[in-house]
């Protein structure tokens, strides 16, 4: 572990402060200073004090992107005490399967899902804080979310099991003691995100301390290591993802920019935040960026003030980054859309920037990242040859909470004692440092002994058929034999035909093997989506199969 990132969270935000009382989180019609920030820090880490909370104990956060979320996350860091980060929509059952699995002594959960949660929230052994978007807000904006919200206002119960925000706030009669810095503070777990895995089974990541500050480490040697007062980053992604977790909050927060919250994606909205707030960075996916260049609001003077826009969780095609650079050129923009590669368990890694862009890569690994191409025997592979992405560096999980099977099977040591992560990801790395993402192993099929690809497919095709706005190739089977299936949606203003069918299918033979031909073309109306925005290949096939 470097030195450097043998830090809590919350020490290493308060040592990167510049002592100039910056604002630091921007939230519709308020804006959050440094000094309030850690204010509020202090008062909730004091409330989790009084609640019983101590190092080793973990709490919930089932919150959007709303100023409640990070006070919560960073005073919690500061006890030692671990965040376990839940969608806010997730069904209630898996609520309460989440919360169970890592025995989280507190839930902070939306009043809006509260109604929804209840049941099983009563039945859980953790106390529960309800918290409100309206809590941070001021004057008009809170007098109008207050009153539109009045007639389903929750209030805390006698026996404080469940609590508003607000009374949570002043249950705070301990003052929580300052943890002495030690060796090996790098270590504790600072967040719990559940994910897919490496290996495509369910899995809750266990991310250290030094795993998250590696991350803000990484992305600062992108944007800059301090950036000027006034810079921005749109906060479109969720905490619980970890572009979100690790880029626009720590990341921007360490780096001295202002954190602008965007509780939940809605294009016209997006971009009128853009417009007001002059925001310098911004992350998303590629749906995202897809939707937010269609907005006729979206463009002006103000573009100017963009530095660095970063695309993730899914491929990235190129007619999105065409159209997005050149509404940026338009207003005489020095932004570009470059595409990063990372993973839940291992952060952002790797970004394609424009100095040094390749069409098709997701770029060099960032700072002191190392990436390496393994064959199934582990044993590394040369430049260009195709096999599993694997890294190493501080950035990496620390293992699935409770599953040390699984752990020992995606974490391993080279003979040189360098310990690297199996991502589960097929792809290659070129002499110049590029990697090339080709698919998820877990999507890998099988067809007469060959290795087919759906990413591959889909590429091309998106790339290649321009009536084609998104597609998904999924695998099926039928008597034993597997074969490929692909759904495509058309662009507005098209209509598919025989001769689109024919030219999909022209276009993937000429460019792949046979094997990669889908056996079955269907155009449908809308694709199923996950919660960032890629698309749904899993649901795609559930609801094939029940047919």
């Amino acid at each position: 572990m470097k030195q450097s990132n043998d830090f809590s969270m919350y020490e290493y935000l308060k040592a990167r402060d510049k002592g100039d009382n910056r604002p630091l989180i921007s939230y519709y019609n308020n804006c959050i200073s440094t000094n309030e920030f850690f204010k509020q820090v202090d008062i909730v880490a004091n409330c989790l004090y009084s609640y019983g909370l101590k190092q080793g104990d973990n709490i919930a956060l089932c919150l959007p992107n709303i100023p409640n979320a990070i006070i919560i996350f960073y005073a919690a860091n500061k006890l030692g005490v671990s965040v376990n980060l839940i969608h806010p929509l997730v069904p209630p059952k898996a609520l309460g399967e989440m919360v169970t699995k890592l025995s989280s002594k507190v839930v902070f959960i939306l009043n809006m899902f509260y109604g929804k949660n209840k049941a099983v929230l009563e039945e859980l052994d953790a106390k529960v804080v309800v918290c409100s978007p309206s809590d941070y807000l001021k004057n008009i904006y809170k007098l109008c979310y207050d009153i539109w919200t009045s007639r389903n206002k929750i209030k805390s119960d006698s026996n404080l099991k469940v609590v508003t925000y607000k009374d949570f706030f002043k249950n705070s009669s301990k003052i929580a003691p300052n943890r002495e810095h030690y060796n090996g503070i790098g270590e504790e777990i600072a967040a719990y995100i559940h994910s897919g895995g490496t290996t495509g089974v369910p899995k809750t990541a266990m991310l250290a301390n030094r795993a998250i500050n590696e991350c803000s480490y990484s992305i600062r040697t992108l944007i800059g290591d301090e950036v000027q007062k006034g810079e921005s980053m749109l906060m479109v992604l969720p905490m619980f993802h970890i572009f979100g977790l690790g880029v626009c909050m720590h990341s921007t927060l360490t780096a001295g920019a202002r954190c602008i919250l965007v509780p939940y994606f809605k294009p016209k909205m997006l971009a009128r935040i853009v417009k007001k707030e002059k925001a310098t960075y911004m992350t998303g996916v590629p749906s995202m960026y897809d939707k937010l260049v269609k907005i006729k609001g979206f463009g002006g003077k103000y573009l100017q003030k963009m530095k660095y826009c970063y695309c993730g969780g899914d491929k990235l095609k190129q007619e999105i980054k065409q159209n997005f650079d050149a509404l940026m050129k338009k207003y005489n923009s020095n932004c570009r859309l470059c595409e990063g590669y990372g993973l839940t368990e291992a952060g952002v890694c790797n970004v394609n920037v424009e100095e040094t862009s390749k069409v098709g890569s997701v770029g060099k690994t960032l700072g002191d990242i190392k990436v390496c191409i393994v064959d199934s025997d582990k044993n590394k592979l040369e430049y260009g040859n195709r096999g599993e992405i694997c890294l190493s560096g501080d950035n990496i999980m620390s293992g699935y909470y409770m599953d040390e099977k699984t752990t020992n099977k995606v974490l391993f040591e080279d003979s040189n004692g360098t310990k690297w992560l199996a991502t589960g990801d097929y792809g290659y790395l070129e002499e110049s440092g590029h990697l090339f993402f080709v698919d998820r192993i877990k999507r890998m099929v099988k067809i007469s002994g060959m290795n087919v690809f759906p990413n591959e497919i889909e590429y091309l095709v998106g790339e290649s058929v321009e009536e084609i706005d998104k597609c998904c190739a999924v695998d099926f089977e039928k008597n034993g034999k597997p074969y490929i299936k692909l759904f495509v949606k058309m662009k507005e203003g098209y209509e598919y035909s025989q001769m689109i069918e024919q030219k999909i299918k022209h276009t993937i033979s000429t460019n792949l093997m046979k094997y990669s031909l889908p056996k079955q073309i269907e155009c449908v109306s809308e694709l199923p989506l996950t919660a960032i925005g890629k698309v749904d290949y899993n649901k795609l096939k559930e609801k094939e199969q029940i047919l």
